[in-house]
């Protein structure tokens, strides 16, 4: 097997070991799979700073086809810099371990598996497609049966969940899989508050000063997200804010990637040179999140983390309708203010400020995760019990988070050009 951009072969533990002619002693071998660029993302809060630092580990990535995002999978993989094996080596070799924080072809990895799930866990329920036959019960996002149990048994080995009340969850969805969940945690929120101190480096690299408010517009995918229900708001906001707010968007990757970069360079190339601060579709939205003073938003991981994070937010799109009745989104849209986007903006949004109680964003936090602080001990603990092997002996630490980057649509998209 060949690892794309190198001559290295690759061969399973029969021969010298991941890879080969060696170099590095190696003791295990790790596959990450990065189906689209969401998990990926999610696999970035884990990978680099639990597995990769250790001299005994080599980690390899890649790209299983078959989702309907998967050339966005394809793209974070050929941006990682790192050992990337086409879909159909990676399926013959064997691993120690593999990492996949979506579902989808997962009987075919060969390695115990730990499935994370790539939002806040087990809230959206899968989208209905269109078809002749009637209309049925939609499953779980991320707890789909299909995906976790294949030919008779539970696929993963492992399945990481971030909050106790998701057991209850899988109990109901996919009572099959309760015996190999575990509570981990979620590494992305405690990236963001570990973060916390950074907010003003974040504030500065999306062009926002001391006197300023920031509005963070966030939109997941689909005719119901923001994007797709008020797309008007992009244009609209920044130029609506100007004197005192400064506007910025992040996107789902599913709008970058359907769409293309391209394309939604092009649509909001007007916004942008009016004042809206895009976020890249490869930046640190939750640096984004720790340097917002209010967030606009939808049924979104996005949006949730800036409630949990003790963001004031405004719902402007979704809905019940869209969410598990149980999950901690659905709660969300019960506690927070709806966006009115046919009134004026700014008195909406001093509005949600002032009376903004933090209350409410310890209650979405308490909901995000039932162990705050813990998911790099509890992820890296799981992880080398699966591969059968001692943890290094320094304490598991996650990574800062990057300053946000901005979207340039020639000349005008730096945060410099931008300020104000």
């Amino acid at each position: 097997m060949v690892v794309e951009g190198t001559r290295e072969e690759v061969r399973g533990r029969g021969g010298t070991g991941p890879l080969a002619p060696l170099t590095w002693p190696l003791r295990k071998s790790i596959l990450g799979l990065i189906h689209l660029w969401q998990a990926g993302d999610r696999l970035a809060d884990v990978i680099p700073p639990l597995l990769e630092a250790d001299p005994g580990n080599q980690v390899v990535y890649s790209a299983p086809e078959g989702s309907r995002f998967a050339s966005s999978g394809r793209e974070f993989t050929r941006r990682l810099d790192g050992a990337v094996l086409p879909w159909e080596q990676a399926r013959r070799h064997e691993f120690d371990l593999a990492l996949a924080a979506n579902l989808g072809r997962l009987d075919e990895v060969r390695a115990p598996a730990l499935i994370l799930p790539h939002g806040v866990g087990y809230a959206k329920l899968v989208p209905r497609n269109s078809g002749y036959g009637p209309s049925v019960q939609r499953p779980l996002s991320d707890a789909v049966a299909d995906g976790l149990l294949r030919y008779g048994r539970v696929v993963p080995a492992a399945i990481g969940v971030p909050h106790e009340r998701q057991l209850d969850q899988i109990a109901v969805h996919v009572p099959d899989a309760l015996q190999v969940c575990h509570v981990v945690g979620d590494p992305s929120f405690d990236r963001m508050v570990e973060s916390l101190p950074f907010r003003s480096t974040y504030r500065k690299a999306l062009g926002v000063n001391d006197a300023q408010r920031l509005v963070l517009v966030s939109s997941t995918w689909g005719p119901h997200s923001l994007v797709g229900a008020r797309y008007g708001l992009l244009n609209r906001l920044p130029a609506e804010l100007a004197g005192g707010y400064v506007t910025a968007a992040v996107l789902h990757p599913g709008i970058w990637w359907v769409h293309s970069p391209r394309q939604i360079r092009a649509w909001l190339e007007p916004a942008v040179r009016a004042g809206l601060r895009l976020l890249a579709p490869d930046a640190a939205w939750q640096a984004a999140l720790v340097a917002a003073d209010v967030v606009i938003g939808d049924h979104g991981t996005v949006t949730y983390s800036a409630a949990a994070l003790g963001r004031p937010v405004l719902l402007a799109a979704g809905g019940l309708a869209e969410v598990a009745p149980e999950s901690q989104v659905a709660e969300l849209y019960r506690r927070a203010p709806v966006f009115d986007a046919d009134a004026p903006a700014r008195p909406q949004i001093e509005a949600a400020i002032d009376a903004y109680d933090p209350e409410q964003g310890a209650a979405m936090a308490a909901l995000l995760t039932s162990a705050p602080g813990r998911s790099a001990e509890l992820l890296r603990s799981l992880m080398y019990s699966l591969m059968r092997c001692e943890e290094p002996a320094e304490p598991p630490r996650l990574h800062p988070l990057a300053a946000p980057t901005l979207v340039d649509v020639g000349g005008c998209g730096g945060a410099e050009a931008r300020a104000s």
